[in-house]
């Protein structure tokens, strides 16, 4: 019974996560949830009994996400700019599908009506993501790979605001706008040597 309570709360997370991604989290209801699950509304408020906790599910699984795939990619042995590549690619992939951005924009574009709690825990997203771009970057800077004015960690906020706007720009203009703002990001970073 227990693995199949925590195989249920996993599933709400989830379809919650892809919702979240298409919808915005304003924009699903827990019968939203339910209808696309098979359940009763019920079941999702056994599992989070408010909208809040199911945000703060919704933050530590993104957190348990970033953790695992920045790990790898830290821990990988090639040059800054595959790790940062690889970082887009693994975003593509978390924000891939058909209207889909990434949920860390989602919530963002929700912070005047999200709990403190879920503020501070898209807080500390914010924070994990940045510095995790900071430290690829800064290996890209002593390395050489890379050349940039200014400190890694404004370079890390330019370069995240860039993917994440155009994967939002994407879902009106298509995955070319992506493209092009990636490849515009990568010349910027790599040349003036």
């Amino acid at each position: 019974m227990q693995t199949r309570l925590k195989n249920r709360k996993e599933q709400i997370v989830s379809t919650a996560l892809e919702l979240l991604q298409t919808h915005g989290y304003e924009n699903f209801s827990y019968l939203d949830i339910a209808n696309k699950l098979g359940i009763t509304k019920a079941s999702v408020h056994h599992h989070f009994p408010k909208k809040p906790d199911l945000g703060v599910a919704l933050c530590e699984a993104i957190q348990t996400w970033h953790a695992g795939e920045f790990g790898k990619i830290l821990t990988m042995h090639c040059t800054a700019k595959e790790k940062l590549d690889t970082y887009i690619n693994a975003m593509l992939r978390f924000s891939c599908g058909k209207n889909k951005i990434c949920p860390l924009s989602s919530l963002q574009a929700d912070i005047p009506s999200l709990p403190d709690g879920m503020k501070n825990a898209l807080k500390k997203l914010d924070e994990h993501e940045l510095g995790f771009i900071s430290q690829i970057l800064e290996q890209g800077l002593e390395d050489g790979t890379f050349n940039f004015p200014g400190a890694a960690s404004s370079q890390a906020v330019l370069l995240v605001l860039s993917c994440k706007g155009a994967l939002q720009y994407s879902r009106l203009h298509g995955n070319e706008m992506f493209e092009q703002t990636i490849h515009q990001m990568n010349t910027l970073l790599v040349t003036n040597t």
